[in-house]
């Protein structure tokens, strides 16, 4: 039987306000959907995460994954500039 389950500690270290953050939990599971193969991804967090911040991951997470799917189905990851939602930003620095 071949593994189909990834949990990994995810701790964002950039930009430099994301250090204080909590680490949490990123798992990747992998299920076959008839002919394709069905990824999902969570994140699992020991706090109650302020809607503004959960936002990032909401934009971040598919444009890791679109990349993630190059990568493996053609060798070259996208090339994807991003940035944290502003409203993200200003809710962390609120954390203080």
């Amino acid at each position: 039987m071949q593994p189909r389950k990834l949990s990994v500690t995810w701790q964002v270290e950039w930009p430099e306000e994301f250090r204080k953050l909590p680490e949490c939990l990123v798992t990747y599971e992998l299920a076959q959907a008839g002919e394709a193969v069905r990824l999902t991804m969570t994140e699992s967090h020991s706090w109650d995460v302020p809607e503004a911040i959960l936002s990032g991951g909401r934009s971040g997470w598919p444009a890791i994954l679109s990349s993630l799917k190059s990568l493996i189905e053609g060798g070259k990851p996208l090339a994807i500039a991003m940035e944290p939602p502003k409203e993200m930003i200003e809710a962390i620095k609120q954390l203080r």
